[in-house]
């Protein structure tokens, strides 16, 4: 809906001007069409099945559970803490909102926002997104009765049918950390304000302390429900969901003009990128991924192909069709620190001389993965489709002998050229062996999270 194939009738200035001197990437990946898995493998630089932060019984975090990022990964932001980065995220979590999962646990000096995603900490008939989960063999009836209610509340939002509590928690000197709850059930309208004026702030303290910093900036919107505050109110010409998208671009505006008034614009490398493709049964509340096919919950390109563009001094502008993933993001940016690379972050590859020089990208492979199961493989313009099926596993198909794409020809996923097409097939083949053959599955973390 944005950037460079933005919907012509949404008003994005901000967006507009990142993409006119920012590098596009029209190839570029989530690791996951769902939230915590791909946060996990942003900040870890892994991908979901090597970490364990994926899941097959439940896909992402919930309420009240007792599992969150694993301490043994140096997440993204412990790198910069380590070399004298002041470092905050402002905005959803979902990553565990158990005490030892908070951000501040996990690289982050400051934080606020909300632990997981804001369709979340609700009750229905006494079924509450804490307890759903709990008693394995009745989740299917329990979804069956909270289901169609929750969907009347996310096309007809109202702040009082969820009680998410807006957080706040500090690293403090001693290395102890600071915790509270500012409001609950936190006031979902004014959640993108609140993200973008902490974020300025803390920009203005640290520019003006002359500390480096890495800010993630992590809205919860545009998920559902939809929320935005008053100025945005019927403001887009494509209702609500463009009030939220345009909110969002003030925010873009706000932050780029802070780094300019903070005079560090010059000196700051800026990535814009989404955790997943739309959630498309949500219809105008959850946005569009056309031309390409699906959305969130598949592993096809509507799923986990995501705009992201990159902003900063020496970044060539225009666009890239090279490969990237979200891991890549770790050892990317420690490349344009000029921090040495992390071989924790074994998925990781660094894509800074691809943005400086225009060159080829250093990843030839896209692995496409639902919770454990590997349902696809990209070798350049070629991808093989092992498991097919719609958002969060309905009608799912297994393919044997498996469907190959020609993306370039093909970007709606059609067109099954295996048949045409035995050199491609057989590249992607060898390439997904090699590939397996050097990955270590971990067990689920998020399917035993509400375990002891």
């Amino acid at each position: 809906d944005l950037g460079m194939y933005s919907d012509q009738e949404l008003n994005t200035p901000a967006m507009d001007k990142l993409v006119a001197s920012g590098q596009s990437w029209t190839d570029f990946y989530a690791t996951s069409s769902v939230c915590s898995p791909s946060r996990g493998a942003l900040l870890t630089g892994n991908l979901p099945v090597r970490s364990g932060l994926y899941g097959d019984k439940i896909s992402v975090f919930w309420p009240g559970g007792t599992k969150g990022i694993p301490q043994e990964y140096t997440t993204l932001p412990e790198v910069f803490q380590e070399n004298n980065y002041s470092t905050a995220i402002f905005g959803k979590w979902h990553l565990g909102d158990s005490s030892d999962a908070l951000p501040t646990r996990h690289g982050f000096d400051e934080w606020l926002g909300i632990p997981y995603s804001n369709d979340m900490d609700w009750e229905v008939e006494g079924i509450t997104s804490a307890n759903i989960f709990l008693e394995p063999a009745m989740v299917e009836k329990k979804w069956g009765v909270v289901g169609p209610v929750l969907n009347q509340r996310i096309l007809h939002p109202r702040n009082s049918d969820w009680n998410v509590p807006l957080q706040r928690s500090v690293r403090v000197s001693d290395n102890s950390f600071k915790d509270e709850i500012i409001e609950r059930p936190a006031d979902q309208t004014k959640l993108s304000q609140r993200y973008t004026l902490e974020s300025i702030d803390f920009i203005y303290r640290n520019a003006g302390a002359q500390k480096p910093f890495f800010l993630l900036l992590s809205h919860s919107m545009p998920h559902v429900p939809l929320f935005r505050s008053q100025p945005f109110v019927n403001k887009s010409a494509k209702g609500l969901y463009g009030d939220v998208l345009e909110e969002i671009d003030w925010s873009l505006g706000a932050v780029m003009l802070a780094l300019e008034k903070a005079n560090v614009v010059d000196n700051t490398y800026i990535v814009f990128t989404s955790d997943n493709g739309p959630w498309l049964r949500y219809k105008n509340h959850g946005g569009s991924s056309a031309p390409l096919r699906d959305g969130k919950g598949t592993t096809y390109e509507g799923g986990v192909r995501v705009m992201t563009i990159f902003f900063g001094p020496s970044i060539q502008q225009g666009t890239s069709d090279g490969l990237g993933m979200q891991t890549d993001i770790y050892n990317t940016f420690l490349g344009l620190a000029g921090i040495e690379q992390s071989k924790q972050a074994q998925d990781s590859f660094d894509l800074s001389h691809t943005l400086t020089t225009g060159g080829n990208s250093p990843r030839q492979f896209i692995p496409y993965y639902s919770g454990s199961e590997l349902r696809a493989f990209r070798v350049g313009m070629s991808k093989l489709h092992f498991v097919t099926a719609e958002a969060f596993g309905k009608n799912r198909t297994i393919h044997d002998p498996p469907i190959l794409i020609d993306l370039k020809n093909d970007i709606g996923e059609t067109q099954n050229v295996a048949a045409s097409e035995p050199e491609a097939l057989a590249l992607v083949k060898r390439n997904k062996e090699r590939f397996l053959k050097k990955l270590i599955n971990k067990a689920s973390i998020l399917d035993r999270q509400y375990q002891n």
